[in-house]
């Protein structure tokens, strides 16, 4: 297909066809999902489509072939389009460069705060709050008092400074060593885990940079009898004592509040909220076999338990 026809067929189908859809011409939300092959990616935007309530909607998952980015470019500055939603980094930033005036809603970035941003962006960060997550980790394992964390100053700089600050009001100490690159995870870890009670392992993509080596994370923290606490159930079936991970689904449903409330004129109270829905899973066989007590009375806040 020659370019001069690839435009005509492009301009008919985006610019002609969701008018003939949805019958009239009120502002619709572009979606921009990076990789619509990822499960969580896709998980999130799905409610995130099923909660907009009939609201014209155009949707561009970016791994299909078809797209290519001057496509995209064009989307983004369709006057037709009021507000866009991204899912993931590569979305935002391309969202952000090209979206000029349009609100911009995002979720399913790692510490966002490293990215640039503008008076029309909002979003749902894809870490729940340190501090709550602390709270949890002193109700369930009351003696833990002291853990170990590493992290990359690329990714995690400010979420370990946030980090370290609400440890203080939780009696908890934090101890951390940032990566330059993967190469020094294992000998930082084995320089930081003594006298530690667990280690925190948080979604870096310079820590786990290769499985190899975030398999040797887990082995060797299982040889210490050391309690892994981390962000995804996936672990947990790797020995992680401790999962406690966001609700994609409702990260979408709430992404879908914002996008809503943009579109009617509303602005949302708070710029970034947090994930709202948690779920956690507690792995009894591996807490069985370090002799680690816990708290039975907690058993009724976890969802998942592992025995």
């Amino acid at each position: 297909m020659n370019n001069t026809l690839k435009s005509a067929c492009f301009f008919v189908f985006f610019f002609f066809f969701p008018v003939t859809l949805y019958g009239s011409e009120a502002p619709a939300i572009l979606l921009l999902n990076s990789d619509g092959s990822v499960e969580k990616y896709s998980d999130t935007g799905n409610a995130f489509k099923e909660s907009l309530n009939n609201l014209p909607l155009q949707e561009i998952n970016m791994n299909v072939p078809q797209w290519e980015i001057s496509d995209v470019e064009k989307m983004l500055t369709t006057p037709r389009f009021g507000a866009v939603y991204c899912i993931g980094t590569k979305a935002y930033l391309i969202a952000n460069q090209y979206a000029g005036e349009k609100n911009i809603v995002f979720s399913s970035i790692m510490n966002w705060l490293r990215l640039p941003t503008t008076e029309r962006t909002y979003g749902v960060s894809s870490e729940l709050p340190s501090e709550m997550q602390m709270m949890l980790f002193r109700y369930i394992f009351p003696k833990v008092r002291k853990i170990s964390v590493l992290y990359s100053s690329q990714y995690n700089k400010e979420w370990f400074a946030a980090a370290l600050n609400d440890a203080k009001k939780m009696e908890i100490e934090i101890v951390g060593q940032a990566l330059a690159d993967d190469k020094e995870t294992l000998s930082a870890l084995k320089s930081l885990l003594p006298g530690t009670d667990a280690f925190w392992l948080i979604s870096d993509p310079v820590v786990m940079a290769d499985k190899t080596v975030l398999f040797e994370v887990l082995k060797q923290c299982d040889k210490a009898k050391l309690p892994v606490f981390s962000y995804h159930d996936a672990f947990a079936k790797y020995g992680a004592a401790l999962v406690v991970s966001a609700d994609n689904p409702t990260i979408g449903r709430q992404a879908a509040g914002i996008a809503t409330d943009l579109l009617s004129g509303k602005k949302p109270e708070e710029k970034v909220v947090f994930p709202a829905g948690t779920h956690i899973t507690l792995n009894l066989k591996k807490i069985g076999e370090y002799g680690l007590p816990y708290n039975k009375d907690a058993l009724g806040s976890v969802n998942n338990i592992i025995e």
